[in-house]
């Protein structure tokens, strides 16, 4: 396992003002068969409600997916009073760094999936949904062909919760139900029917809107569990409710779907 940290001032000159970092979890180079240049990468955006980033959706999903064989990154990305579009072009120049630099980091440039939790899962849905917002090309320089992701990854994401959006400024933008497009990558949706804090229907209007664009969505409701259970775990969990053995099953099935896009 190779482990690095880069400041987001590496990721785009344009952010030098920021203290967004990026660490990345990828599986070294041993000339065995998974070495041939096909795996999937990974940008993973932790929640916390945009006033924090939570521990138990960084490393323990990173070290997941690496362990199955997928080159992992988590952003730790700027949190509240700084509003929209901060995170989202911290989020679009460390998708665009990642995506750069695949040759080296191990995966396929046209192979790197977004996975976002809670606020972190609206982040994410951002750059599925404003992939060629001008502000990208405005203030980086970034073509829409550099920050589109090839796959969205998304737990109990903040859809249309407006008391997390608001703060950020230009909430009617930021609602992604109504900014889902054709060209929305295939994702995967998962959330727990207990969620008391971020709305199950969050994650059930993403999924149709999903499906009224046409775009390929795979969404898995389970029964039981509150919010923010990360792999849901014991890796993960910071107690025994956020401990859900039935709830963990989303990430093999994730990975498989992942490998089948």
């Amino acid at each position: 396992m190779e482990y690095f940290k880069v400041g987001v001032q590496t990721l785009h000159p344009a952010l030098e003002d920021s203290e967004a970092q990026l660490e990345g979890y990828c599986r070294s180079r041993t000339g065995l068969l998974a070495d041939d240049g096909q795996r999937w990468g990974v940008l993973i955006f932790p929640g916390g409600g945009y006033t924090r980033i939570a521990p138990a959706e960084a490393e323990p999903v990173a070290l997941a997916f690496a362990a199955a064989g997928v080159q992992a990154f988590v952003l730790s990305y700027s949190l509240l009073p700084r509003g929209w579009p901060r995170q989202f072009l911290e989020g679009a120049a460390a998708l665009a760094w990642v995506r750069a630099n695949a040759g080296r980091l191990g995966f396929r440039p046209d192979r790197l999936a977004v996975c976002g939790f809670s606020a972190g899962g609206h982040l994410a849905g951002c750059l599925c949904c404003l992939w060629d917002h001008p502000v990208l090309r405005k203030a980086l320089g970034l073509t829409p062909e550099q920050v589109r992701p090839d796959a969205a990854v998304l737990g109990y994401p903040v859809v249309n919760e407006l008391r997390y959006l608001s703060p950020l400024g230009g909430e009617e933008e930021l609602r992604l139900d109504r900014r889902v497009g054709r060209r929305h990558p295939p994702a995967f949706l998962w959330a727990t029917g207990e969620d008391a804090t971020v709305p199950v229907e969050n994650t059930l209007d993403y999924a149709a809107a999903l499906r009224r664009a046409g775009v390929p969505v795979e969404l898995h409701l389970f029964a039981r569990g509150p919010h923010a259970m990360g792999l849901a775990d014991r890796e993960s969990a910071r107690d025994e409710a956020h401990y859900n053995a039935h709830a963990a099953a989303w990430h093999g099935l994730c990975v498989d779907w992942l490998k089948g896009v």
